[in-house]
């Protein structure tokens, strides 16, 4: 293909690590002078990498960006971008890429070549700082870019296997003499240079760095109060405490943890750590043992290239890499690990930590292939109910509760339950009545959306644009090349014909030459065409709306039909998970019996991709995707313009309990006039709700409980939010705005 008009430009940018701090710096200010030379406009400059790495983005601008991303990865955030725009894109004509070795260091330089190869073929020019890749290169020219190419990322791959070869063998031999082999230091201790003789030259602050010969860094305790905390952790595991145990009398002590102040992403969200300490933290910290004055090298291997083994080191196996290039990291055999003494001093006696480690190996066990729960269709909702009170956000967990003898399902806050009652309250919620009213909401919900008639009409519409929906980029390249072979097969048929017609002999040679040219190229096309068809998944079958409707139909009669079947409950988290179903639930502190409760005031459920109101989280406080973002507002809006979500203050609010505010309608009052004691102006529930029936379902006609919820339908992300009203019994009561 030719190349494209000259038009827009982007730039590719990599580093391996955030320890290359000119890198970035260096990659950009080339391509921004190789853009001026080509007078192609480049939108880039150091202030929008700046910002990209604050915000943590890929793309901005011109810019595509893998921030400390090994470039052995066969799947890079920005990378994948920057394919996927280069093919659907057609004003951009060049990409500037500093050297091939940013661009990828692949294992096997063929992956890296084809994918040079296929931006070349949509007609974009690569540039880079020893060379420049022009499509329609053809003969000779491009044989000879070809062979450069193939070299230039074999030698990319193979510094990446060196440098692995090297940086083990530098790391073993340090492990051996006790010193750092990089990484933060441990709880209490530091970064120390040290000389040949051992003697302390300076303390190294943060992540810096000295070189000087004959000297190495060693870890070494440098907070005598830290390392107390630390014994006194021992001390308590060795008093037959539990780890979730000590974590709670820590944070009741309002000890921070190691992490307290640092940032760490989980599932892609990034949010800066609690301090609160964990029960993995504690372990941790127990099964460490520089506090013996004992450095541990080798206990896990996450490396792509080379591991460490029990003669040095030994190449990866197919098993140790993931699916996206990256290693998987493995716990290596106690046998191959290199102990030597940390050069520091012993805060706690070796033998008495040797006989903690026996009791702890002694009280564990492994939860390999235990099921977690003896019936796990007992609790159909999990995990999908979290506990939005005063923006708790935590994941609401499965248990049982004795009630009247017999034994309940519940769901119960997870922060209350990891906390041992020192976070948020004891909520919890019936774990029949919400799965009631969660299937009885979707199946409502699609027959007030018009039931069959509208089902079928949407459906169709669906099918006839899936008929007319234009391919996807990797498909029109695929038909390209489909029509390629097709022309070459017509070709080579043809070619033989022609060859036996003529009489000349100089013509007839040069036909053979061009056969066997054909020939080649027909096979070169069929592999592209098989490395196509091994990329692209297999596209969806078309629709048949009369199938569709039929299982759809039949699956909204016969779900409530499901709920009551023991044995078909198990399908029912398939049909939550497909919908995106969450639920939100509000807590207030009640009364019962004269003794204080926590009563169900209200929920949301969110179908989709709505996020409910607050940040949502696990029990032990990490947080979950399908809440708001960790570092959000976490006041309910989400475009929402109803007038309860104003900043009303909470006491303009009523609720069950609360003294009756007299009537603002016409006629007389049966109360007396005005606000009665305890009553506010413009409360939003003014008067008390009426209690439901024995069957636990409120009637059409009844207007129930209105805690500040709405119900509301979103078209573009397919998403419903609607208020719940549960009794204080636990039975639910839906109704609608």
């Amino acid at each position: 293909m030719n190349a494209r008009t000259l038009n827009s430009a982007r730039v590719y940018l990599r580093r391996s690590t955030s320890n290359q701090e000119s890198s970035l710096e260096m990659q950009l200010n080339w391509a921004i002078d190789a853009a001026k030379r080509v007078r192609i406009p480049l939108r880039a400059s150091m202030d929008d990498v700046t910002h990209m790495q604050s915000q943590r983005l890929n793309h901005y601008k011109d810019i595509y960006l893998d921030d400390a991303i090994s470039g052995s990865r066969s799947k890079r955030p920005a990378f994948d971008a920057m394919n996927l725009e280069l093919q659907t894109n057609t004003s951009v004509s060049h990409l500037f890429v500093f050297k091939r070795d940013r661009l990828g260091r692949p294992k096997d330089p063929v992956d890296m070549l084809v994918v040079e190869r296929d931006l070349l073929a949509l007609g974009v020019t690569c540039v880079m700082s020893d060379c420049v890749r022009v499509p329609g290169l053809t003969g000779n020219a491009a044989a000879g870019q070809t062979i450069i190419a193939l070299v230039g990322y074999s030698e990319s791959g193979g510094f990446s296997r060196i440098l692995s070869e090297r940086v083990i063998l530098t790391q073993t031999s340090l492990a051996a003499e006790g010193y750092s082999t990089g990484g933060r230091p441990p709880y209490g201790h530091g970064r120390f240079l040290c000389d040949s003789n051992g003697e302390v030259l300076e303390q190294l602050h943060g992540s810096r760095s000295v070189r000087q010969k004959g000297c190495h860094v060693r870890i070494q305790p440098n907070d005598p109060v830290k390392i107390g905390i630390w014994v006194q952790i021992l001390e308590w595991l060795e008093n037959e405490w539990g780890y979730k145990r000590v974590a709670n009398e820590l944070n009741r002590l309002g000890i921070p943890s190691p992490d307290r102040g640092r940032k760490r992403r989980d599932d892609g969200i990034e949010h800066e750590v609690s301090g609160k300490w964990n029960h993995n933290t504690v372990k941790s910290l127990a099964e460490n043992p520089i506090i013996t004055g004992i450095k541990v090298y080798g206990r896990l291997s996450e490396g792509v290239h080379h591991r460490i083994a029990s003669k040095g080191h030994r190449p990866v196996e197919p098993d140790d890499i993931l699916p996206d290039g990256s290693g998987r990291i493995i716990a290596n055999d106690p046998s191959i690990w290199i102990q030597a003494s940390s050069g520091g001093g012993i805060a706690f006696d070796p033998e008495r930590w040797n006989r903690l480690q026996l009791k702890l190996q002694g009280r564990s066990t492994s939860e390999a292939g235990k099921r977690k729960a003896p019936n796990p269709a007992a609790y159909p909702l999990s995990p999908r109910v979290f506990d939005l009170t005063d923006n708790c956000g935590s994941l609401m967990y499965g248990t049982t509760r004795k009630k009247g003898g017999a034994r309940q399902t519940t769901y119960r806050c997870g922060a209350y339950m990891k906390s041992q009652g020192q976070q948020c309250h004891h909520n919890n919620v019936d774990a029949e009545a919400l799965l009631r009213l969660t299937i009885g909401t979707i199946v409502r919900t699609v027959e007030r959306a018009g039931g069959a008639a509208k089902l079928r009409a949407a459906l169709e519409a669906r099918a006839m644009a899936a008929e007319t929906q234009p391919l996807s980029p990797n498909e029109a390249l695929r038909a390209k090349v489909q029509e390629r072979v097709c022309e070459l097969q017509r070709q080579v048929e043809r070619t033989p014909r022609r060859i036996l017609e003529v009489e000349d002999e100089g013509l007839c040679a040069e036909l053979q030459a061009t056969y066997r040219k054909l020939q080649a190229d027909l096979a070169e096309e069929n592999k592209v065409l098989a490395s196509f068809d091994a990329r692209l998944s297999r596209g969806p079958d078309k629709l048949n709306v009369e199938t569709e409707l039929e299982k759809a139909l039949g699956l909204i009669q016969h779900i409530e039909t499901i709920v009551a079947d023991p044995v078909a409950r198990g399908e029912i988290p398939k049909l939550l998970s497909a919908l995106g179903i969450r639920i939100g639930l509000t807590f207030r502190e009640g009364h019962s019996n004269k003794r204080r409760v926590r009563k169900l005031l209200g929920g949301v459920i969110a179908f989709g991709n709505r996020p409910l109101t607050c940040v949502l989280r696990s029990g032990t406080g990490r947080p979950l995707p399908g809440g708001l973002a960790a570092n959000a507002n976490p006041d309910h809006n989400s475009g929402c313009q109803h007038s309860h979500h104003a900043n009303v203050p909470p006491e303009a609010t009523r609720f069950e309990g609360d003294k009756k505010v007299p009537s603002k309608r016409k006629g007389k009052s049966t109360e007396k006039r005005g606000l009665s004691r305890g009553g506010k102006p413009n409360s939003s529930i003014d008067s008390k709700p009426r209690q439901l029936p024995e069957n636990g379902w409120l009637s059409k006609g009844s207007r129930g409980d209105r805690p500040w919820t709405c119900r509301r339908w979103d078209r573009t992300s397919q998403s419903v939010k609607k208020p719940l009203g549960l009794s204080p019994l636990g039975l639910a009561a839906s109704k609608y705005a």
